[in-house]
């Protein structure tokens, strides 16, 4: 009987001990987790990154990616680096040169990136945020056409010439035919009377050179 008993405590130890001992190996990992999301850069960051020729030195290699492409309505060509390429952190760095040292502009379009501007616009933020944050009311342009969702910020607090905004859906959504096309200008009442819960879903980041 006593035998059994001093098994049943061994055992009872053995797990304690292992939860421990599964305890601390995981904790590494939990702390890798925590760094990587506060080491957020905000677009205008990495656009000064790009500036000093940075960005290999910030990121690692597996997660940067050179493509070419058409912007502006195919009128520019430029050689694309992609950092988290593929993934839902993608972030578009474009360079007007095949040396990569002048740098066009930044583009986030993956509306639930961790992406955000110094100005406090982040991507994924709901459109009644965004307007109180420019403390005046504002549009956007329809959809269906390259600039599908620009945001006019009518001279408000947001306003600016080197950050645009774009506002989408969460999905696919049937866009209201008075919502379509590049003269179409749209409110956040008209917006509310149909429903339709408009959030961030691009941020270019463009100075003037």
């Amino acid at each position: 009987m006593k035998k059994h008993i001093f098994v049943f405590v061994g055992f009872i130890i053995f797990l304690g001990c292992k939860e421990k001992l599964d305890s601390k190996a995981a904790s590494p990992t939990v702390i890798q987790e925590e760094t990587v999301q506060e080491n957020v850069y905000t677009v205008e960051e990495i656009y000064r990154l790009a500036e000093a020729k940075s960005i290999e030195d910030t990121f690692a290699e597996e997660d940067l990616l050179e493509t070419k492409q058409w912007i502006e309505e195919g009128s520019i060509e430029v050689v694309t680096l992609k950092v988290f390429p593929n993934t839902p952190r993608e972030l578009l760095i474009n360079y007007t040169d095949i040396n990569k040292s002048i740098v066009h502009s930044i583009e986030v379009y993956a509306y639930d990136s961790p992406w955000k501007s110094e100005t406090g616009i982040y991507m994924g933020m709901p459109l009644n945020e965004l307007e109180a944050l420019n403390k005046k009311s504002l549009r956007f342009y329809g959809y269906e056409w390259d600039y599908a969702g620009a945001v006019d910020f009518e001279k408000g607090a947001l306003a600016s010439e080197i950050l645009f905004v774009y506002l989408g859906t969460d999905g696919d959504v049937d866009m209201p035919k008075e919502f379509i096309g590049s003269d179409i200008t749209i409110t956040a009442e008209q917006a509310k009377q149909h429903n339709i819960d408009f959030k961030v879903t691009g941020l270019m980041y463009r100075p003037k050179k």
